[in-house]
């Protein structure tokens, strides 16, 4: 996956994988949506398998534990696809 995408870029594609996954509306998943509120433990590591498939990268345990939130996601993938950790 390119580091080229754009923060947009990378939302629709976060939101589509978790409405997808969780069988929701993509107008139901927003940056401020919680995983923990949205899904459980099971889905959320599922969601995180997913996310490195879609943009080919690593999510430890330990990162995955740190994303809250759609918006920690997504801020975590842009991070990671620009080559900081």
């Amino acid at each position: 996956m390119s580091a080229s995408l754009s923060e947009s870029e990378i939302e629709a594609k976060v939101v589509e994988a978790i409405a997808d996954q969780l069988g929701v509306a993509r107008t139901d998943v927003t940056r401020a949506s919680e995983f923990d509120k949205i899904c459980d433990s099971l889905d959320k590591a599922e969601l995180m398998m997913e996310f490195e498939d879609l943009f080919e990268i690593s999510i430890t345990d330990e990162a995955a534990s740190k994303l809250t939130t759609v918006a920690d996601a997504i801020e975590f993938i842009q991070r990671t696809l620009a080559g900081g950790r």
